[in-house]
């Protein structure tokens, strides 16, 4: 009778925190009524008289389905995790703190324009007006952590734009793990590991004509030219796991750090059925319980916008007005550069800076931290940034500081949620003017049929070098001499071939004038979406949905054809190893959940990287597990697979390792390996139970669910599932495609818009995880846009009423 009790009064404290979704609730200071309609998802429309009540109730209506998200992602943004989980956030903290993003925030809120802080602020009302009324019926995460929300300000929305900003471009990690491995291998091993071109690679703009000369990449390839003298230390930053506790932490922002993705594309009417743009988008990113993604549609006078925002942040970032559709993918657009400044001694604040001695800054941090003592702890800023990291042991003084452009004055600068109000490729256009980073891959459909391309972001301009190790900071040598001129930002409209398809790879090609990044991730998905594009036509959106679920894997292909033609001069000695290869004679290359062929072929690629690399790293290759998709290279190298098949492409002498006789024998004998790792790894001898989805499963955590016995209800999963990293369903270990989004310009009611899980956070909502199976299934699900068509799929109706006003009649 106790235990019954209990489970009731547990079930009583989590249903009373769900919101209101009908009938109508008094909101101070809204200046008219507010219709908020949901659909049989729990999606939000949202109409209002002004823009200053939408955003309000934009605000109020986002709380309800996301306050604890909201909550944590501010708190991970300004480095305070540890006050509510204790010690084992205090190192997250300190980045972030270190970082001085809640200085930045603070500073950006404040000097945001006039029509900015107004969205800003009445965003901001809307959620604290929520927390008021809900302060004693807290989602189940406050209650368990034993803590309530601080209120919301606008600079709580630039600490998750920021947040997602540092997701989107931190790189320097990666430069400090390269320098350590071009240390180790040599510049010249360097260059061909750290490849910028490839054959398969499409680039939107500065492609070169055949016979034109390329634009010389000397300074971009001088890999060894600055590198600090080896310590023969293993990287000070190579991807680790994380106890469970701390996993959480990750789930967001180490997993969504790295090349991941993220897709886009956009066709022409000569390609579709209707004659007029599809544009498609799936944002690739951690995935997690809830999911980064809220969907919503927003109406108001100069405003109809639907689509996906951050919760915790105002307006739409990807979606559609009544007139255009936009997405986005990571550019990749290299923005942070490492200066290594020497300082007088380990405990001076004096660094050296153009033959004279200059004094760095001090600001003092106080984590406040959960069970324990405050840590206070010096961050010191030199004229480049803050000190990030300094060797271990310190010889002579020697740190990195970090320039990022959105740490510089401006470098938040609010424009991607106002992109909702163009009507035309001009005024789109002219709102990127406003958008300081993350550069993103932006591409562009009109109801008139135009289609561009464009990456908006402040790209800096370096006066030596591109920035890809750490540079010497005593001299001007290597510092900015401001960014690409935005009439000069990569952008194209209208292309010949009637489409254009990013997907983190390399868009901006050597005929460009400019330095974008050398960090571009393997071509082989956007090369899938140009194979599934060129010359279709009559396409329609559930086409594109197809295309963004498409598994076939390009490097899995090529790797499996030459491990066939290895057998012609080396018979394998193991039976398994010659059953699998000849397995691979009618393999489609599909990364299906119950391929045994993309397991085998994955873990023959672990294989060829740790012969290849082993004897070059030495005895640190032990220390990471290199058959697990986390490693040293991972971490580092956006091009591993472009420079393997290079190597399988030339097989040059200079890259065969000692005691293999040719590269076929390299071939036959990382077969081998791979299948005793198999093995190991699923505890089964028999290939029939090495499918790719029991290696590769997928487990969508909650914070709180992580390894926990609250799993099962807070979390999704564990799940097999299909894909690799480099097909156009990009899927890893944590991560994969948190959206999916097909515009149809001809009629936007056909439009297709997903999330992987639900509407709301709280899981005794029904739209808590209601999206998964269609997600999973790679099922598109309408959105209708048109009041007609919304109001067929009307599930609830709230009202939202002005002080004093009555409800209106039902």
């Amino acid at each position: 009778m106790l235990l019954g009790i209990a489970l009731l009064a547990g079930w009583w404290v989590v249903r009373r925190s769900l919101p209101r979704l009908d009938g109508s609730v008094s909101v101070a200071g809204l200046r008219d009524g507010v219709i908020v309609d949901r659909d049989q998802w729990g999606r939000p429309w949202i109409r209002a008289k002004s823009a200053e009540d939408l955003l309000l109730a934009q605000g109020y209506v986002t709380a309800q389905d996301r306050l604890w998200q909201m909550d944590l992602l501010r708190r991970a943004a300004a480095g305070e995790l540890a006050e509510i989980f204790g010690i084992v956030a205090l190192d997250f903290d300190k980045e972030n703190r270190t970082l001085g993003m809640r200085e930045a925030a603070k500073r950006a809120a404040a000097d945001s324009s006039p029509e900015i802080r107004a969205l800003l602020d009445s965003y901001a009302r809307g959620v604290n007006r929520y927390i008021e009324e809900r302060h004693d019926r807290l989602p189940i995460e406050f209650i368990l952590l034993g803590y309530k929300p601080r209120k919301w300000t606008p600079a709580d929305t630039y600490l998750i734009s920021l947040y997602m900003y540092k997701t989107l471009t931190s790189t320097w990690k990666s430069k400090l793990n390269r320098q350590w491995i071009t240390e180790r291998v040599g510049a010249e091993r360097a260059r061909d590991m750290f490849i910028v071109d490839s054959p398969l690679d499409h680039y939107i703009i500065g492609g070169v004509a055949a016979g034109q000369p390329r634009a010389p990449v000397a300074e971009h390839a001088k890999l060894g030219m600055h590198v600090a003298a080896a310590s023969g230390k293993a990287p000070p930053f190579a991807t680790q796991e994380w106890e469970a506790a701390r996993a959480f932490l990750e789930q967001f922002e180490e997993e969504s750090s790295e090349i991941i993705g993220s897709n886009s594309f956009v066709v022409g009417g000569s390609h579709t059925a209707s004659g007029k743009p599809l544009l498609a988008n799936d944002t690739h990113l951690g995935l997690g319980v809830p999911c980064i993604w809220y969907l919503i549609h927003l109406t108001a006078p100069g405003w109809n916008v639907s689509g996906f925002a951050l919760p915790g942040a105002p307006l739409v970032v990807i979606g559609h007005n009544d007139r255009v559709a936009w997405g986005f993918t990571n550019s990749n657009a290299d923005v942070q550069d490492l200066y290594i400044e020497k300082f007088e001694s380990e405990n001076s604040r004096a660094y050296r800076a153009n033959g004279a001695w200059a004094q760095a800054s001090a600001r003092e941090e106080t984590i406040h931290v959960r069970g324990k003592p405050d840590i206070t702890f010096t961050v010191l800023v030199t004229r480049h940034g803050p000190i990030v990291h300094r060797d271990a042991p310190v010889e002579g003084g020697r740190a990195y500081a970090l320039r990022w452009t959105a740490l510089e004055p401006g470098g938040l600068d609010f424009g991607f949620p106002l992109l909702g109000r163009a009507k035309n490729w001009d005024e789109f256009i002219e709102v990127t003017r406003r958008i300081a980073g993350p550069g993103q891959n932006t591409i562009y459909a009109d109801l008139d049929g135009n289609i561009g391309f464009t990456i908006p972001a402040r790209i800096p301009i370096r006066a030596s070098g591109d920035g890809s190790l750490p540079v010497p900071g005593e001299t001007d040598e290597f510092e900015w001499k401001g960014y690409i001129p935005f009439e000069e930002l990569p952008r194209a409209l209208n292309p010949a071939n009637g489409f254009i398809a990013t997907a983190n790879g390399r868009t901006v090609g050597p005929g460009y004038k400019y330095f974008v990044s050398d960090r571009w991730a393997g071509p082989y998905r956007t090369a899938r979406m140009y194979q599934l594009l060129e010359g279709r036509s009559g396409l329609l959106p559930a086409d594109c949905n197809a295309i963004q679920n498409d598994i076939l894997s390009l490097p899995d292909k090529f790797l499996a054809e030459q491990l066939i033609l290895a057998t012609r001069s080396n018979r394998p000695m193991d039976a398994r190893v010659k059953a699998l290869i000849e397995k691979l004679r009618s393999w489609d290359a599909k990364a299906a959940a119950d391929s045994i062929e993309t397991s085998f072929v994955e873990y023959t690629r672990h294989a060829l990287f740790h012969n290849l690399l082993g004897p070059l790293l030495g005895d640190e290759t032990s220390k990471y597990e290199l058959w697990e998709p986390r490693s040293v290279y991972n971490n580092v190298w956006w091009r591993d697979k472009v420079f393997l098949e290079n190597v399988f492409r030339t097989r040059p002498a200079a890259w065969l390792p000692k005691g293999f006789a040719d590269y076929d024998s390299l071939l036959i004998d990382s077969a081998n390996e791979a299948v005793a790792q198999l093995t190991k790894a699923t505890q089964e001898s028999d290939p029939a139970r090495w499918s790719w989805g029991r290696l590769h499963p997928l487990d969508m955590s909650h914070p709180l669910g992580r390894g926990t016995a609250l799993h099962s209800a807070l979390s999704i999963g564990p799940y097999e599932t299909s894909g690799t990293i480099d097909t156009v369903k990009a899927m890893g270990v944590g991560h994969g495609p948190a959206m999916r989004f097909v515009a149809d310009l001809s009629n936007f009611d056909n439009s297709l818009m997903q999330i992987t899980t639900g509407e709301s956070g709280q899981f005794a909502s029904p739209y808590y995880r209601d999206q998964f199976p269609e997600w999973f299934a790679g099922r598109g699900i309408p959105v209708p846009f048109s009041e007609a068509a919304t109001d067929r799929t009307r599930a609830h109706r709230l009202f939202l009423l002005a002080a004093g006003a009555s409800p209106p009649p039902h």
